[in-house]
């Protein structure tokens, strides 16, 4: 069982399902996708940390969003309650600008915002999300924005579309049909790098120093105390599966990032999530909700 702690449909549900029939095809036996959704992915984590350490009951999350979470409301220590694997693949987080906005680029995006303090609205997936933790860390590197929340990156993404908020923070996967039409302007991507199926648009870092909000990366975890052995079968099992040229395609067309971390430094990923994260939340007041 490959425990999806989200609802069917989603990105974490959709990259499980492109690995899965590689997994069963490569294991001898059927890998099941089990949705367990709610409390932002809180439930399905709980159950494979109760589950038997066999290595028949894995867990693949957005392991950042629980790094960040790991000190709030019933929150699992991810070092403790289970264990990590191997990250898989990262979700692209952009920045997009209505139409009309008049920036054909990050850099004119932050002038304006710096000589508009308070003025330029932001719109999220809602109060205490990485995108809304992000356009707190910009605004601390000097685009004073008003956040807008939303209860999803689609209700944000239609109000960016029809001129209601000036910009964006969201994901590639999401804006990226607006943006093919025209309607709305994808002017960064929110990682250390350009992404491979957007060349042209730049990575933030390239005109903005001291951003250091970490990418929003998806990967495996097994029970507590799951055994060095069975680590060692799963994390060879992500590597094939992530060596498929189909598979590899199919994750770029989807707008992601293939990201590959191995057991022995998740550790360091997860304390180094927390820690950023931490660092924003105590820095700007904001508190996680249940």
């Amino acid at each position: 069982h490959l425990v999806v702690p989200f609802p069917p449909g989603g990105a974490v549900d959709l990259t499980a399902r492109l690995m899965q029939q590689r997994f069963s095809i490569s294991l001898g036996q059927a890998v099941v996708v089990d949705n367990r959704g709610g409390a932002a992915g809180r439930i399905g984590a709980s159950f494979v940390s109760q589950a038997p350490a066999d290595g028949y009951t894995m867990l693949f999350t957005v392991g950042s969003d629980l790094s960040m979470r790991q000190g709030g409301p019933g929150a699992l220590n991810l070092l403790r309650d289970l264990t990590p694997v191997a990250t898989a693949v990262a979700s692209v987080s952009a920045v997009a600008v209505r139409a009309d906005l008049g920036v054909g680029n990050f850099k004119e995006l932050m002038d304006l915002a710096r000589r508009n303090p308070g003025k330029l609205s932001y719109g999220t997936a809602g109060i205490a999300s990485t995108h809304h933790l992000t356009g707190e860390r910009l605004k601390q590197l000097g685009a004073d924005m008003i956040h807008v929340p939303f209860k999803g990156l689609g209700p944000a993404l239609a109000a960016l579309a029809a001129g209601q908020i000036d910009l964006n923070i969201t994901n590639v996967a999401t804006v990226l049909p607006q943006a093919r039409q025209g309607r709305v302007k994808i002017i960064a991507v929110l990682q250390p790098a350009r992404f491979e199926g957007m060349p042209d648009v730049p990575a933030v870092n390239e005109t903005l120093s001291g951003f250091d909000v970490p990418v929003a990366w998806y990967a495996f975890f097994g029970p507590p105390s799951l055994p060095r052995n069975i680590v060692a079968r799963w994390d060879s099992e992500i590597v094939k599966v992530l060596e498929v040229p189909e598979i590899r395609q199919r994750i770029n067309d989807a707008s992601m990032a293939l990201t590959y971390t191995p057991p022995d430094q998740m550790p360091a990923l997860i304390r180094n999530t927390a820690e950023v994260y931490e660092r924003l939340l105590q820095s700007t007041g904001i508190k996680l909700e249940d």
